[in-house]
């Protein structure tokens, strides 16, 4: 942000030293005669000359203007960027550029008949989770069942069992 603010205020800085000089006589006279402006009468290069002057501080303006947008969308990237980052390391899982959505998908560990309120969960994946207080669900014995972890729409994260499609509302405890 601080660069943009500095090539603005250098574009500023220049747009005025233009404005004060005629800006024809600014170009070397091969770029005259590239531009058509050594046919021009003394009527239109007082014209032109204004019209540059105007441009040299509306254009600073703009300048300036479009360098802090970009620095505040290069900041905003960024924060966005450590917040999945932070949000990805939360759950164990390496950051990925390609993944949107942060998903675990493992296995809860040995005999499984439900949950009861605040029950913890140890994944084969070495993650401990625990319900959060609520319902208590019983289910005939599953060994091993799997489980997909994802972000709720609603905050936190909730665990569905994967073959059922039910699910709970969980935190990471480990």
């Amino acid at each position: 942000m601080k660069r943009g603010m500095v090539i603005g205020l250098f574009l500023a800085c220049s747009g005025v030293a233009i404005a004060a000089d005629e800006f024809w006589q600014q170009l070397t006279a091969e770029e005259r005669v590239a531009a058509g402006i050594d046919q021009l009468t003394t009527e239109q290069r007082t014209v032109l000359d204004r019209l540059a002057a105007r441009f040299g501080k509306e254009g600073a303006r703009h300048a300036v203007a479009i360098a802090q947008e970009k620095g505040r969308q290069e900041g905003q990237a960024q924060a966005q960027q450590a917040a999945q980052e932070k949000k990805k390391a939360s759950i164990g899982l390496a950051p990925r550029e390609d993944d949107e959505t942060e998903v675990v998908r493992t296995h809860i560990m040995g005999d499984f008949r439900g949950w009861e309120g605040k029950s913890t969960f140890q994944l084969a994946n070495g993650q401990v989770w625990q319900q959060l207080p609520g319902e208590s669900r019983n289910f005939p014995k599953m060994v091993d069942p799997e489980v997909e972890i994802r972000p709720s729409r609603a905050g936190g994260w909730k665990m569905t069992l994967v073959k059922e499609g039910l699910w709970i509302r969980v935190k990471r405890i480990r």
